[in-house]
């Protein structure tokens, strides 16, 4: 059974599971990314998906991103301080980020969600 965190109430993510499920994958109850950040080794297996692109996991519109002022301090920031600070703040992580047993993706294009997860 696979995890996914994102926003209860939030219908990109609740269409990306539905998505995902009619494809016959399996997922437990959405996981509020906020109150119950994913830990920095799921996070860490969404990066490889990535080739270790920082700005591909990171929700780089939302409010904490800009407040933080992320966008001038990712170039200095080693992989370790990355997983840590989303580990602690999953707002800043893509949604919904999906994880399982040791793959996991963020966002919600469906074409790379059907790659990674339906090509398993």
């Amino acid at each position: 059974m696979l995890k996914i965190y994102g926003l209860k109430q939030c219908s990109t993510t609740q269409k990306v599971k539905k998505h995902l499920e009619d494809q016959g994958l399996t997922f437990g109850e959405i996981i509020d990314i906020r109150d119950q950040p994913p830990v920095a080794k799921e996070i860490a297996w969404a990066l490889d998906q990535v080739d270790g692109k920082y700005t591909k996991i990171l929700n780089t519109s939302g409010g904490l991103y800009r407040e933080l002022g992320l966008k001038d301090k990712l170039t200095d920031m080693s992989e370790e301080s990355f997983l840590a600070l989303l580990s602690e703040q999953g707002m800043l992580i893509k949604r919904p980020l999906i994880v399982g047993d040791q793959v996991a993706t963020a966002g919600s294009k469906v074409d790379f969600l059907d790659q990674i997860w339906l090509s398993k």
